[in-house]
């Protein structure tokens, strides 16, 4: 499934999504973000019969971040187990992107403009690594995220921050 082609969910949904408890929260959001449809096998489902699965398994270093949260039938879910997905970095990557668009994930670095960190997202391509913060990376910046936030960027290369 092609997640950039869903629709953004538009600020309402967001507010009311916001006052719910925050796990109905999570799976509120990943239901629309996902367009109610199970990950693997495409199939239309209602939200009682949907459930989260962690896409990078938790055993096998997975975190509870929104953009290894994906929306899953009970059956696919099952099949699934503790399985890599050949693509996971790539979803990974993916979700990362929707979610800073989305909102979901936050940075409070007061260096960055939001502008600028949406450019700085823009160009991720690789998950560098996963333990205490999953690491994203691009040709010029490493993020690290912790807990749905951005806590750091890094800037490799020579020069300073000035701007992106």
């Amino acid at each position: 499934m092609d997640y950039a082609t869903n629709a953004t969910i538009n600020i309402t949904e967001f507010k009311e999504l916001k006052s719910m408890k925050p796990k109905k929260s999570i799976k509120s959001y990943i239901y629309e973000r996902d367009g109610r449809r199970c990950r693997f096998c495409t199939k239309r489902l209602q939200f009682h019969q949907a459930s989260l699965d962690h896409y990078l398994p938790r055993s096998k270093g997975g975190t509870n971040d929104i953009f290894n949260l994906i929306l899953s039938c009970k059956k696919c879910n099952k099949l699934k187990k503790s399985s890599i997905p050949a693509d996971f970095e790539q979803v990974m990557i993916e979700l990362f992107k929707i979610g800073i668009r989305d909102g979901v994930i936050k940075a409070s670095l007061h260096q960055f403009s939001s502008d600028e960190i949406q450019s700085i997202v823009q160009n991720v391509d690789r998950v560098e690594a996963i333990n205490s913060h999953v690491v994203f990376q691009g040709k010029n910046y490493r993020l690290y995220v912790k807990e749905n936030r951005i806590v750091k960027i890094i800037h490799l290369g020579t020069q300073p921050h000035t701007s992106v």
